[in-house]
């Protein structure tokens, strides 16, 4: 029985002496490289620079992001998160930065620059869909997402949004009407035959949130026709009106851009409250 029982004990010793033995000496976890010491809520200056097109400059004022370069505009910001987001990247695979023929890092296809950081794009790899990206004296490979976010264009980051968060207009005034906010009702002067006060609260909100399809640098057309608009704290705005037609183009001269709309929601916003949706039927 004795002879038994110490028998079990240098076998339960023998058993942990192997798994230590395999804890041990068990391959170590790959490591895991961060790709910057910066952060996405400190930064304050972005650029990028592509071979062939003009280079985007981008700096925080405040709260927000603004283009500075090539031309001055508010810029989007879910375009410049996506762009920030690379200084949280992180990857299991760092080359020497070497040869850089290899990874298409000798003449880069683009750059980007977050406060002093470069941030050069070469190769992607086929099978694994990374990127090769060389920063802080070594090549990473990270998801192709990083350089996708990279505009083709400068003006992919301009703020698409006509008018910007603190901007609330009170009284809108296209061509042969005005819409004017009034004791917290929207009054429409010439008032439309069947129109009702959510019509007219629906069409000043389509103002409000309006978002082009896509903005460009004022090209100095003439504008025939305008929009006349009242803030609420205080100040005016004209919108010229370049184009209705196949696109609804304004144009914001204070700014220097002009914004384009597809041509039934510009229609919308030039119609009376209420009467753009029976005038297509009226013609069915």
């Amino acid at each position: 029985m004795r002879q038994s029982f110490w028998l079990n004990v240098a076998l339960l010793l023998g058993v942990a002496v192997v798994g230590a033995f395999a804890y041990f000496q068990r391959p170590a976890a790959p490591a895991d490289y961060s790709v910057s010491t910066l952060t996405p809520e400190r930064a304050v200056s972005m650029r990028i620079e592509r071979p062939g097109v003009a280079p985007v400059a981008l700096r925080k004022k405040q709260d927000a992001w603004f283009l500075v370069e090539p031309f001055a505009a508010r810029a989007d910001r879910f375009m410049v998160q996506r762009l920030l987001a690379i200084l949280r990247a992180r990857t299991r695979h760092r080359f020497p930065a070497k040869d850089l023929a290899r990874f298409d890092l000798d003449r880069p296809r683009a750059r980007l620059v977050v406060d002093g950081q470069p941030f050069d794009f070469g190769l992607v790899n086929e099978l694994s869909q990374e990127q090769y990206v060389l920063t802080a004296n070594a090549v990473y490979a990270l998801p192709a997402r990083y350089g996708l976010a990279l505009p083709a264009r400068p003006e992919a980051m301009a703020d698409r949004q006509l008018f910007a968060p603190g901007e609330s207009p009170i009284r809108i005034a296209p061509p042969g009407f005005t819409v004017t906010k009034t004791d917290g009702r929207w009054v429409v002067d010439p008032a439309p035959h069947g129109s009702s006060e959510k019509d007219a609260l629906r069409w000043a909100e389509q103002w409000r949130f309006a978002a082009a399809l896509r903005v460009e640098p004022y090209e100095h057309g003439e504008a025939k026709e305008s929009v006349r608009i009242g803030l609420d704290d205080g100040n005016a705005l004209t919108l010229g009106i370049l184009s209705r037609k196949p696109e609804l183009i304004l144009v914001r001269p204070e700014q220097g851009l002009q914004y384009y709309f597809a041509g039934e929601f510009g229609a919308r916003l030039l119609s009376l409250p209420g009467t753009a949706g029976k005038d297509r039927a009226d013609k069915n």
